[in-house]
């Protein structure tokens, strides 16, 4: 019976090793500095720091590239050997263009550019399919602050968003990285099945005309609660020096385990 026993233990420590793991997903979301100054002194402390942070995708809000301005956040793409996605709505033509950009790290199978409308205002969302480990998940990344923090307008580019992720998504595991200037219980209502990855809102003033209490949410991931869990998030900041009075806030980092989902090529290696 001794044996048995032990025969037993050994086949359960078997079948709990044989288990495969779940993947998990690191997604940064940042805003890099804006002032060509202070770029040009932080940018190789940022990728000093964005290299130990070892994310699998980097989302950087509000980029801008010139002829005599490259973009920053595809700059660090290289240096990280990271591909990089500019999505914007400014056509190639104009001399200044701002938008967003994807850094990612894992293999891309798929991508796709939407533009989302409201009175006027366009603003550009982009999608990345990418493999991790032998799963696919979806990565959009949109930023729904409008010029007035108009709630008609956020509500046209949420609305879009949403229409856009059930064309493309195909069932996939699904997250929405950026900038969102409505408050939580707005997002979590025109996004449903999507829940912000940072429990507590940003401080930033509430906009007119919004309910008391409310806050903008700034940067985040939204994730669909039926195919991620145990999230959680860090800061991203760079640290002082010299005479620098606190830390350069850059973002925040957030942590996802992958849940549900198909392989994405159950031959590959």
């Amino acid at each position: 019976m001794k044996h048995l026993g032990c025969l037993a233990l050994l086949a359960l420590s078997f079948a709990v090793a044989a288990e495969p793991a779940t993947p998990v997903l690191r997604i940064a979301s940042l805003r890099l500095p804006q002032d060509s100054a202070q770029w040009d002194r932080q940018r190789g402390r940022i990728l000093t720091l964005l290299a130990g942070l070892r994310a699998d995708v980097i989302a950087v809000q509000d980029v801008r590239q010139s002829p005599g301005s490259p973009n920053a956040a595809c700059w660090l793409a290289t240096r990280l050997r990271y591909s990089c996605d500019f999505i914007t709505a400014d056509p190639p033509s104009h001399a200044q263009r701002r938008g967003n950009a994807m850094l990612a790290g894992l293999d891309v199978m798929e991508d796709g550019l939407t533009l989302l409308h409201g009175q006027g205002q366009l603003t550009a969302a982009g999608m990345q399919r990418a493999r991790l480990e032998r799963r696919a998940v979806n990565i959009y990344t949109a930023r729904i602050a409008p010029d007035g923090n108009d709630p008609q307008v956020r509500a046209q580019q949420a609305a879009d968003l949403l229409a856009w992720i059930g064309a493309t998504d195909e069932d996939e595991p699904s997250l929405v990285v950026g900038e969102f200037s409505a408050p939580t219980e707005e997002l979590v209502r025109q996004l449903p099945g999507f829940q912000p990855a940072r429990q507590n809102p940003s401080t930033r003033q509430p906009a007119a005309g919004s309910a008391p209490g409310s806050r903008a949410h700034g940067l985040d991931v939204l994730y669909q609660v039926r195919s991620f869990a145990d999230v959680a998030q860090q800061a991203v900041e760079l640290a002082p020096e010299g005479e620098e009075p606190a830390p350069l806030a850059l973002g925040v980092m957030t942590t996802l385990r992958l849940i549900a989902g198909e392989a994405a090529d159950p031959t590959a290696p």
